[in-house]
C-alpha cells in the first residue's frame, strides 16, 4: 500500500464511495489536506484533515473506504492515514517558522471503525451524533 495527497481528480471515486454509504460529498467542503490510501487495486481509503486556527485542535472528517474492501486492509489504510496525519501535523509551522502545537484530533467515523481504533487511544463518545449542514 502507498499513500499520497488526495487530488480533485480523485473526487468522483471518493464520491462514490461517500454515494455508497448514502452520504453526500460537497467539493467546496472538502479540505485541501486529503490523504488517499492506494493498494494494488486502486485507491482504497480516503480522509481529510480540517486545521482550526483559533484553537489547539484539528479534525479529520470524509473518511471512506472503497466499498467491499476487507477489514484487513481497511484497518491497514487507516494506520497509514493516522501516521500520515501526526507526521503533517507535527510538521506544521507558524509564519514566524515556530511550531504549531495542536492538542486534539476528532475524527467522525463508522462506528465499526471507531470501536477499532479506541485501542489507539481513542476516546468514544458515549452516544452517535448526526451530521447536520445549513447553506447560507
Amino acid at each position: 500500500m502507498t499513500i499520497r495527497a488526495y487530488t480533485p481528480a480523485d473526487f468522483d471515486t471518493v464520491a462514490a464511495w461517500a454515494k455508497a454509504r448514502d452520504m453526500a460529498l460537497i467539493p467546496q467542503l472538502l479540505s485541501p489536506n486529503g490523504f488517499l490510501v492506494e493498494d494494488d487495486d486502486g485507491p482504497l481509503m480516503v480522509c481529510f484533515v480540517y486545521l482550526v486556527f483559533d484553537c489547539p485542535f484539528v479534525f479529520m472528517d470524509h473518511l471512506f473506504s472503497r466499498p467491499n474492501s476487507s477489514l484487513k486492509a481497511s484497518l491497514k489504510a487507516w494506520a497509514m492515514i493516522w501516521r500520515t496525519t501526526k507526521t503533517f501535523l507535527s510538521n506544521l509551522r507558524d509564519c514566524n517558522g515556530e511550531p504549531i502545537s495542536y492538542k486534539f484530533v476528532r475524527n467522525f467515523c463508522r462506528p465499526e471503525l471507531a470501536r477499532l481504533i479506541k485501542k489507539d487511544g481513542w476516546h468514544l463518545a458515549d452516544r452517535p451524533s448526526l451530521q447536520v449542514i445549513y447553506a447560507l
